[in-house]
């Protein structure tokens, strides 16, 4: 118990020490500016608004002078909404604002009303007058499709220690979307560079450029890294659980793309002369077992701190979950990255040394530890199982049918001729492989018994009959309803990335009165860069503990979209006959593809709120898990 005041105290009093070296004001100002060194938009011409690359700038600054109101949280918030439209010419986002307020809120269980959020008051000014003292730069570096905003508590408060900020948009290449390929990435780099091009012909703001240090937050961690290695000048890396450290393992796509980059040789820590601090948080492993990483700190041969917050999330490193209070230990965790990196900063650029008290005070605390993960392990191999699937009846080949490892996230779908390739890890080999289809019973095979057999590999199913419960029609009119989540939402949206066959989302609706006869299935496209046809297949579950359990549909209901296929879909499902007693889960599943689609492709649907949260599974066989809590807009036409 003493320890654990000892610990408060001291926290508190390098608080009031901090503060009491907080002689300026924040200052902000933001600039649209254009670099007219790269085309933004191709195929183009000069006159077009799009036709050189567009870049935002939200600079905070130290000020000796105070006056007007402080900006709220939606001051700052409204600018991506702004620069959401500048950004893009083929879509409105009008309103994106109000509505991703919400999400955040809602997601972080702090209620459903955004304007709590946006109405927060910050401690930035907009437009006082810059201090004339010269001013160490820092530039700030947002995570995915992320601004300042994220992070303004930082920012402001290292304007008001002395230091210039300079935020940085996360703004891939045309039409805007950040993704994690080196070509996306680079475009931040750029966009840095040429924000320190700017500040240097303005010389209003003041900036001391002999003293340069970066912020990154989470995919700005390895833009920032990349920086660094093409501006030597340099001297100070504080990363806010960044991606410059990256664990391999849980979405294949994401791996490939970062180890681009990595082969690229775009950054080399082992040559680089900078003074970092990489602050991590402590849910990264729960949901995987990595199969390798790449550690940055590890690499780093210079003076080096690392420290990982025990019970924190990726989100606590942004100030949102912080400003709403979401819990007192996202306030917590916050609070002490704030001090740590503001005292970092004054160290490494100011030689004022109230870090090294921050940070032994902190180090010895309950919820942090300065050991990295240690996930190491032999590499896994993999292998393949190559097959058939046939209807033991006639030896027909079985369409769709679900192939998977038991429980894990290792699965897929056969084709339209019942051909499948199922690739398998070294560790599997006494795990279950499941074989399941609607209409027919499944199957439950060990890897090791079918593993050592002559491939291809040949599986039956035998047809499963059910007998369907008597239904009672009397002559009276029926009432129509539409049950579930109507949001035909174009901003907030979950989706499959470009090659996940298996993959499966859906949320819970409620049956009021039995029994209750289905009409039609509908569900919102918001957004859809797949160059190939797809096909997807309805899924109604049963509910068992909140969680689905047996299909109880007798036959395949399959929904072909078409490349760039967006908006509303509806599925006339009067022929199938769906009657329904209790509470259903009403899934997409996507089971073919009619092409091939490029890497970074998705298909996004529409969430909304009020309603049970989204569930999803990777693949098949996999376990559904709470995916949001946000539902899909799923929703039926029934009649009862």
């Amino acid at each position: 118990m003493k320890k654990i005041q000892l610990i408060i105290f001291v926290t508190l009093l390098l608080t009031f020490e901090l503060a009491f070296g907080q002689i300026y004001h924040a200052g902000f100002k933001s600039f649209q500016l254009k670099d007219s060194t790269r085309i933004y938009k191709p195929n183009t011409e000069l006159t077009d608004n799009l036709y050189y690359r567009p870049v935002d700038l939200d600079i905070w600054y130290p000020s000796d002078e105070k006056k007007g109101k402080a900006l709220k949280f939606g001051d700052l918030f409204n600018l991506f909404e702004q620069r959401a439209i500048n950004y893009q010419d083929n879509q409105d986002y009008s309103g994106i604002t109000n509505e991703l307020a919400q999400l955040y809120v809602a997601e972080l269980g702090v209620g459903t009303e955004g304007q709590k959020l946006l109405n927060i008051e910050t401690n930035s000014f907009s437009n006082l007058e810059p201090s004339e003292t010269k001013h160490p730069v820092i530039v700030y570096m947002a995570g995915f499709n992320g601004m300042g905003f994220e992070n303004y508590k930082i920012l402001e408060k290292l304007a008001q220690n002395g230091f210039l900020v300079v935020s940085v948009w996360s703004v891939g290449r045309y039409p805007g979307d950040m993704t994690n390929q080196k070509e996306d990435m680079l475009e931040q780099v750029y966009d840095a560079e040429f924000a320190i091009r700017y500040l240097k012909e303005n010389a209003s703001l003041n900036a001391d450029f002999n003293n340069i240090g970066i912020i990154g937050c989470s995919w700005g961690g390895m833009s920032s890294a990349v920086f660094i290695d093409r501006n030597l000048n340099t001297k100070a890396f504080v990363s806010l659980d960044g991606t410059e450290t990256h664990y391999f393992g849980e979405e294949d796509e994401n791996d490939q793309f970062i180890q681009e980059i990595y082969d690229s040789k775009l950054f080399n820590p082992q040559t680089q002369n900078i003074k970092y601090l990489y602050l991590e948080s402590g849910d990264k492993l729960d949901e995987f077992q990595p199969s390798k990483y790449y550690n940055y700190f590890r690499e780093l041969n210079s003076e080096k701190y690392y420290l990982r917050f025990k019970n924190s999330t990726h989100a606590d490193f942004t100030c949102i979950p912080s400003i709403l209070e979401a819990s007192d230990n996202s306030v917590q965790v916050y609070d002490n990255i704030e001090n740590l990196t503001v005292a970092f900063f004054q160290k490494s650029l100011e030689n004022n040394n109230t870090f090294q008290s921050v940070w032994e005070n902190l180090k010895v605390s309950d919820f942090t530890t300065e050991e990295p993960y240690d996930i190491s392990r032999k590499t896994e191999t993999t292998s393949d199982i190559v097959g058939i699937v046939i209807d033991k009846k006639n030896n027909m080949p079985l369409s769709y049918v679900n192939i998977g490892i038991l429980n894990k996230e290792t699965g897929t779908v056969t084709d339209t001729n019942g051909k499948f390739t199922l690739y398998l890890k070294e560790g599997f080999v006494n795990d279950t492989i499941k074989i399941s289809s609607i209409g027919y019973k499944p199957v439950e095979i060990l890897v090791k018994d079918i593993t050592h057999k002559k491939q291809p590999v040949s599986i039956k199913l035998d047809e499963q009959i059910n007998e369907l419960d008597e239904v009672v029609i009397t002559a009276k009119a029926f009432k129509k309803k539409t049950l579930g989540n109507k949001t035909e939402s174009k901003f907030i949206s979950t989706g499959f990335n470009y090659d996940q066959l298996g993959a499966e989302m859906g949320v819970k609706i409620n049956i009021r009165k039995a029994p209750t006869f289905v009409n039609a299935f509908n569900f919102n496209i918001s957004y859809n860069r797949l160059s190939a046809k797809s096909i997807f297949r309805v899924n109604f579950y049963s509910i068992e503990d909140n969680k689905p359990q047996e299909n109880i549909l007798t036959e395949n209901i399959l929904v072909p979209i078409e490349p760039k296929q967006v908006g509303k879909i509806k599925i006339d499902l009067k022929p199938y006959s769906i009657v329904l007693n209790n509470d259903v889960i009403v899934t997409l599943e996507w089971v073919d593809t009619d092409g091939e689609n490029n890497k970074g492709e998705a298909i996004f649907f529409s969430l909304g709120m009020f309603n049970s949260g989204t569930l999803y599974k990777k693949s098949s066989q996999a376990k559904f898990k709470k995916h949001s809590s946000m539902g899909v807009g799923f929703n039926i036409d029934v009649k009862y």
